[in-house]
């Protein structure tokens, strides 16, 4: 290119160390103030070279500008040019550099669950869950626990998802990957961040309200980290399914109320009326309270020695409570929380998450609200 433009009369050649792009702009006067071509009709001198003619008799071959009988027809093996494994390894490599870099989201996700677990500890610290009131306290802590924390990991992920949604639109058009892909590798990065932060809530949570039990803190932590996860899940699922994330923000909202007025404790669920009990079993906050729960209030085994919480007897119990009532029995009564369903509960919310993971990949996969 260089020698092609030197060739021809009048123009200057190209200086030493100068960019070759800006020289080549100022020689046809494309350049910011300057004239130079207005002296040389460049398009005359190229057609009149022999690199036009070259170039006209390549596109006049059968094949190249117009259709050839004697060619096949070009056709591609592949939908794209990586492969799924390729495709898998550079998204995921790609949300995980996402996340490191967005410093502001994760550090202060990070900050409110360890203010959560400090502002709940000192509110509870020294509380005894024995008495009436007590477990009632205690089961007030939870509900707000779960609520906090769901409603917190929902509105964080909304931002991110949204900002990323408009590359994710111009990608999937392009066919430059898999939409199943671009989910997985944004399903996979938030399990490491949301267990790492509900780690920070539980460090300082659990020992100050007076829990114990490495064994009940892991399975309090596992049940903690699967709603967290899920409240993310659910706020990315409707980014994708919704306009914007101001919807997607509204909607959200008026499904948390819709939950925490469903989840068993206000009221409690065995004071529910019989024709909303169907919002009661499709509401994942109840199987992530009553998981909660049962943890470490409701655990009485046959053969311990009756220190368990679950194990004592409530007092200050209102008359329309037996007199001997224990706490386990309270939650299974008035709640409707049993110990021996913690796994079927952790369960069922695993399954909650899945359904709106698959939600999520459909939305990916079929909605766009790119506007042209």
């Amino acid at each position: 290119m260089i020698a092609y433009f030197e060739s021809i009369d009048g123009v200057t050649k190209l200086e030493d160390n100068y960019n070759p792009a800006t020289w080549m702009l100022e020689v046809i006067g494309a350049g910011v103030g300057n004239s130079n071509g207005d002296k040389t009709d460049f398009v005359k001198i190229f057609q009149a070279s022999k690199h036009f003619d070259i170039l006209q008799s390549n596109l006049d071959r059968e094949g190249v500008s117009r259709p050839s009988p004697s060619m096949p027809a070009l056709e591609y093996g592949d939908k794209r040019a990586a492969t799924e494994l390729t495709q898998m390894r550079f998204l995921l490599q790609r949300f995980f550099n996402l996340y490191w870099r967005t410093a502001s989201f994760n550090l202060t996700r990070f900050f409110v669950s360890l203010v959560l677990g400090l502002v709940f500890g000192i509110t509870y610290v020294g509380a005894e869950y024995t008495s009436y009131s007590g477990i009632n306290s205690g089961m007030g802590m939870m509900y707000l626990a779960t609520g906090f924390l769901g409603i917190g990991s929902f509105n964080s992920a909304l931002p991110v998802a949204s900002q990323e949604r408009a590359s994710f639109y111009r990608e999937r058009a392009a066919q430059t990957y898999n939409a199943f892909w671009y989910f997985f590798g944004s399903s996979v990065v938030e399990i490491p961040y949301t267990f790492a932060a509900v780690l920070l809530f539980m460090v300082t949570f659990y020992p100050m309200v007076g829990f114990t039990g490495f064994g009940a803190f892991l399975t309090f932590w596992l049940t903690v980290s699967l709603h967290v996860l899920l409240q993310a899940y659910i706020g990315e699922f409707l980014v994708f399914l919704l306009p914007n994330v101001e919807v997607a923000q509204i909607l959200g909202m008026l499904m948390a109320l819709i939950f925490l007025l469903f989840m068993g404790f206000s009221p409690p669920a065995g004071d529910l009326p019989s024709g909303y009990k169907w919002l009661y079993h499709i509401t994942p906050q109840k199987y992530t309270l009553a998981a909660m729960s049962t943890i470490v209030f409701g655990n009485c085994p046959s053969d311990g020695d009756g220190s368990d919480v679950g194990c004592k007897h409530m007092t200050d119990v209102p008359p329309s409570l037996p007199a001997d009532l224990t706490v386990k029995e309270y939650l299974e009564d008035v709640f409707l929380m049993k110990h021996s369903q913690i796994w079927r509960n952790c369960a069922i919310v695993l399954a909650f998450l899945v359904f709106f993971r698959v939600l999520t990949l459909v939305a990916m996969r079929f909605v766009n609200h790119q506007k042209r």
